[in-house]
């Protein structure tokens, strides 16, 4: 009876061992509902995968991807996927609408994973928190030893966090101009105001357009403005976006006066506010208008339609007796810009690594690409064919430089960017200096409040 007893107890015992592996598959004790942080970050791990994950991870990029900056970005992308080979973009060609397009998709919530920003645009979206800081990943990347030193400040903001890695220099704004026509029509190549004044009445009284702009935009306007400013304060415009000084002041009211008289002499075309960049930029190197006002990104481009018949020119708006102590007070540059990350993306923390080391590349290959002579790299780049005249005169000039203002886009007080550009439309569209003056102080008051 007692050996019968004991195998009934080892047959029981022997039981509920096996009910309890079959349960627990031998495994340790099943988690509480309160998962660890080590778990936590697994499964974020799982939802957001790192970019060796061998999960194809896709993302949306906004930016400039066309003409010549495209085979910059195809390049940067082919060089990045060796290094973040699961990572693939999509390039959605940004818009020439003064960065309304990416507002609407920042009120909308949708913003790209990355997308390009400057200083005016991010102040906008850091204040609703659209952006991700990407200070982890430029100190992961020690992206700062990468720099030449003026290009260092481009990469952090007024708050010191790092908001985009800049992806090109301080390019100046430029005044370009077709030496063959200034040949053909004994036009005098300007060196100051009063030629350049010269200069627009001469070509208005043919059918060569002065000056091919494109103000369908509204910051080359503001761009002429600043140009017209910096002879008499080095700020320009910018110093109203730090909130000194009005239109009433003696800088500003002699450049609005300087272009409303080159309005009035006929310096733009009937079509100028139905003029795209591509318009403009067609319209000059057609030879059809004697100047063009841009940046000097532009210059590759151009010269490639017009060789060495392009000529720039950085400071033709200053009066002539103080021409040569200010030739070196250049309108442009001035703002950190780049690559930014939204922070409502769905691989934010990919995105931020894949933004910050293509910025990098982007820099690299446009010097490779385009002959870049505005490199923001310490490491040395030799272009594929080679810097082209216009490039090396373009490297030669800017090392002169010794003070530049910021284009429209780099303002900080959204406000004022938005005041300024509208109101330098109408000065373009021929309203009086006094008016201008009058309205544009009463609507800086606002802007300021």
């Amino acid at each position: 009876m007692q050996a019968k007893k004991a195998s009934l107890l080892l047959f029981a015992i022997m039981l509920v061992m096996l009910t309890l592996s079959a349960c627990g598959g031998g495994k340790e004790p099943a988690p509480s509902s309160n998962p660890s942080n080590t778990e936590k970050n697994n499964n974020a791990e799982t939802k957001n995968p790192p970019d060796n994950s061998g999960e194809t991870v896709k993302l949306n990029f906004y930016a400039q991807y066309s003409g010549l900056e495209k085979g910059v970005y195809d390049a940067a992308r082919d060089e990045l996927k060796k290094v973040m080979p699961n990572v693939e973009v999509e390039f959605e060609v940004a818009a020439q609408d003064d960065e309304q397009k990416i507002k609407t998709y920042a009120a909308a919530g949708t913003l790209p994973d990355i997308f390009f920003a400057s200083s005016g645009l991010i102040e906008t979206l850091k204040k609703s928190e659209h952006l991700m800081i990407l200070d982890e990943y430029v100190e992961k990347h020690n992206i700062e030893s990468l720099l030449n030193e003026s290009s260092k400040p481009m990469l952090r903001n007024k708050d010191g966090h790092s908001y985009t890695v800049p992806n090109v220099g301080q390019w100046a704004g430029v005044i370009y101009y077709n030496k063959d026509l200034f040949e053909k029509h004994n036009v005098k190549v300007p060196e100051n105001y009063d030629e350049f004044l010269a200069a627009v009445k001469a070509f208005a009284a043919t059918d060569i357009t002065p000056l091919s702009v494109f103000a369908k935009e509204k910051w080359p306007g503001v761009l002429l403005l600043d140009m017209a400013t910096v002879g008499y304060d080095v700020e320009g415009i910018k110093k109203l976006d730090n909130g000194e000084g009005n239109f009433s002041d003696e800088a500003f009211s002699k450049a609005v006066h300087k272009v409303a008289e080159l309005v009035s002499a006929g310096l733009l075309s009937k079509n100028a506010f139905n003029t795209t960049a591509d318009d403009a930029n067609a319209l000059f190197t057609s030879e059809k208008a004697a100047m063009f006002v841009n940046g000097s990104w532009g210059m590759g481009s151009i010269e490639e339609k017009l060789g060495d018949k392009l000529g720039m020119l950085f400071t033709p708006l200053k009066d002539a007796d103080i021409a040569d102590n200010v030739k070196w007070n250049v309108s442009g540059g001035g703002f950190n810009q780049g690559f930014a990350v939204s922070k409502n993306s769905k691989h934010k923390e990919i995105a931020a690594e894949y933004a910050a080391l293509f910025s990098i590349e982007f820099a690299k290959q446009r010097v490779i690409q385009i002959g870049d002579p505005n490199s923001i790299l310490v490491e040395d780049i030799e272009p594929n064919g080679g810097f082209t005249a216009i490039q090396k005169f373009y490297a030669e000039q800017s090392a002169n430089f010794q003070t530049m203002t910021t284009f429209a886009w780099g303002y900080e007080n959204a406000k004022f960017k938005t005041m300024i550009e509208d109101n330098s439309q109408k000065l373009l569209a021929g309203q009086s200096p006094e008016k201008f003056i009058e309205e544009t102080n009463k609507a800086l008051e606002q802007a300021r409040k």
